[in-house]
């Protein structure tokens, strides 16, 4: 965001579609001065989330409802599009809840053969790669600013979960070992490899996931997003 020029310190509105029990949203908020609406559609994450400026709300934006339409000066679509199977619907859909000129930002999971048994029992129908991703987005109303790699250290775990751990006969018992982190040791270890990785690997040549940046373009865009708290 910071490498977009984005201002974190102006009072941007953003929508995170898909937002879990707001841990995305809790980060952002943070580190900015945005206010971020949250919206899934499973009741009980909801019920763990919390936001210190924004709403909390039970929408799906299929509907579209009126109130929702051009609303936000940004979208945040994370670890999303990979649980949908017609992902054109919801990219339209979505996009209209976006203001012209506002930003989409797009996180999915990355290396298509390292899709497991994992990733069927968590829903997901697909890993990207950049041409799969820059395809999903042809003939939208978006402009695409970047995609990059990011987890170039968690891959080789990835590997062995996928080799080692996901070789389970439940679903429930493929998630429950292909995403619980064994200790406070390991997870502190995974905390210090993503601080030394994105401090010193900007752009590593792969990664197990993907970042996407796009604004959307048409009519009435007006370059208007770093003036202050004016859309």
């Amino acid at each position: 965001m910071r490498d977009l020029g984005l201002p974190m310190d102006c009072e941007k509105h953003a929508l995170e579609i898909g937002c879990g029990t707001g841990v995305l949203t809790q980060q952002l908020e943070q580190l900015s001065a945005w206010r971020v609406d949250g919206t899934d559609l499973n009741p009980e994450a909801l019920a763990h989330h919390s936001t210190t400026r924004g709403r909390i709300l039970y929408y799906d934006v299929l509907e579209e409802r009126e109130q929702f339409m051009e609303a936000y000066d940004c979208l945040l679509i994370f670890d999303v599009l990979e649980h949908l199977q017609d992902t054109r619907s919801f990219w339209k859909a979505a996009l209209k809840h976006l203001k012209p000129g506002g930003y989409v930002l797009v996180n999915v999971p990355a290396i298509k053969w390292l899709y497991s048994s994992y990733d069927a029992a968590a829903g997901h129908y697909r890993r990207y790669d950049r041409c799969s991703l820059r395809e999903e987005c042809a003939g939208l109303p978006i402009e695409i600013l970047d995609i990059r790699c990011w987890g170039l250290s968690l891959a080789p775990l990835l590997v062995l979960r996928k080799e080692l751990v996901c070789r389970q006969e439940s679903a429930r018992a493929v998630i429950r070992r292909g995403f619980a982190v064994p200790n406070a040791f390991v997870h502190g270890l995974l905390r210090l490899l993503m601080r030394l990785e994105t401090a010193l690997v900007k752009r590593p040549l792969f990664g197990t996931s993907l970042l996407l940046a796009a604004r959307k373009v048409g009519q009435g865009v007006r370059a208007v997003w770093c003036q202050g708290n004016r859309t």
